[in-house]
Parts: C-alpha cells; structure tokens; sequence
C-alpha cells in the first residue's frame, strides 16, 4: 500500500515528466500488472516515463528503448526490439496445421537451408499472463477472495478520457522556451483605507448645544493724527512761559 501511495503522490498533479524507481517491488502480480497498465496509459498520452528497475521482465513488458549500465558505463542502448532481436534465426507463427502439411513445410525449408535443424514448437506465454487468465477465470465463475482483486479503475485524468486533443510534449516544452515573455503591467496603488466612523461620538456632537453667536464688533475709534513738530514746540514755548522757565527742549 506504500507503493501505490508513493505512485499517486508522483502522478497527482498529472506531471509530463515521470521517474519511477522500482514501482512495483513488493506488489503482488495483480498490482504489478496495473502498474504496468497504468505505466502503458501514460506513455500513450505522450508522458515521458524513466524506469528504473532490476526487475527485467517488467522492463521488458513496458519499456520501449532501454540502457544498460555497468562498471559506471553505457553497456548497450537501444530500442528493446532491435536489441532482443536475434538476427540469425527466423520464427513462423501459424494456426496448427495438420502433420502432413507440417512435414510438407519442413521439408521445403530444410532443402532451402541445406539440411540444417528445424523445430517446430509452440509459442508459450510468461507465467505473469498465464496467473492473470486463471484469476480472470475463477473471478468469472464468482470465486471470492480476501487478497487482492484484478480490474480496479484507475483515474479518468490518468488514463485521458475526455481529454483534449494530444500535445507532443517537446513541443509544449519548445513553445515555453520560445513563447515572450508577457508584458507586466504597471501595479495600481490600492486606494487607502477610509476611516471607520465612530457612530456613538458621532451622534453625541449632533445632542451639544449649538454654539453661541460671536459678540458683535464695535466700529473701530480712528487715531488721532500725530502733531507735526512745529506745533508741540510751539505748545512747549507756551508751558514754559508760564511756569516761568524755558522750555527743555530748546534748541539754539
């Protein structure tokens, strides 16, 4: 279970880019199968998947290209067909035949290749196919079971139903790449916060008195004008004379 966990936690999101290592050590064949489905599902949307595992048989079930390493090296790399292959042999795959036209064909093929040895045998199955058909079979026949069961859903996003139409993936990638940069529009300063009104105070001035009404001005008394020089020597000259002295200032 905390490695199917692990496996949604990778594909929440619905990432381009997958690695996976090991993802089904530890599972039972029923799991190991739909995590290979699922792994199949994915690369048919046009995910990039990286697996890495020492399971070969599971490499060889989902895998289209494969790397070996050793000593820290490439070893071999390639398409896993053309790597499989073996050049030197041929295979004939056929309905059974009956045992004469089965000599007749031998016959032929060894005049062909100068006597050489021929077999004839049947194409077998890995023994993973061979346990899900004798499942599926006792699941068909109602034969319940408390371990794990084969044909859970797996979710819609995953598996692309109703989906757009497909994107190649490098090419989304070279469109971020090449796509310019958008223009960041000037930030608008946000408007200040009005101040909240105090409605009790407010409610509180409106009960005051009103106010008084300012005292009327009284017209404003002109100054007298100032004497010029002459007159208040004149009124000096006249105090002096008759407080019988000269008057203080008087100037020769």
């Amino acid at each position: 279970m905390q490695r199917r966990i692990g496996l949604a936690q990778a594909l929440i999101n619905d990432p381009d880019l997958i690695i996976l290592d090991e993802p089904t050590s530890g599972l039972d064949p029923i799991g190991c199968r739909e995590i290979k489905d699922l792994i199949l599902a994915l690369a048919n949307r046009g995910k990039t998947i990286i697996l890495s595992s020492h399971l070969l048989s599971d490499v060889e079930d989902v895998c289209d290209r494969v790397v070996i390493y050793y000593g820290g090296k490439i070893q071999a790399i390639g398409p896993l067909d053309e790597l499989l292959s073996e050049r030197d042999t041929m295979r004939f795959t056929a309905p059974t035949l009956s045992r004469e036209a089965t000599e007749k064909v031998l016959e032929i093929i060894r005049q062909d290749i100068g006597g050489k040895d021929v077999r004839v045998d049947n194409p077998t199955q890995n023994l993973e196919s061979y346990f899900l058909d004798v499942v599926n079979k006792a699941r068909a026949a109602a034969a319940e079971t408390s371990g794990a069961t084969s044909g859970n859903r797996v979710a819609d996003y995953l598996r692309g139903e109703g989906a757009a139409e497909k994107v190649d993936p490098s090419r989304k990638v070279l469109e971020r790449l090449t796509a310019k940069p958008k223009e960041e529009k000037p930030a608008v300063p946000a408007e200040p916060a009005k101040p909240r009104v105090d409605e009790s105070k407010l409610a509180a001035l409106g009960k005051q008195d009103a106010p008084k009404p300012a005292p009327e001005a009284k017209p404003a008394v002109p100054a007298e004008p100032a004497r010029p020089p002459a007159d208040i020597k004149k009124a000096n000259e006249k105090l002096s004379g008759l407080l019988g002295g000269k008057p203080s200032n008087d100037k020769k």
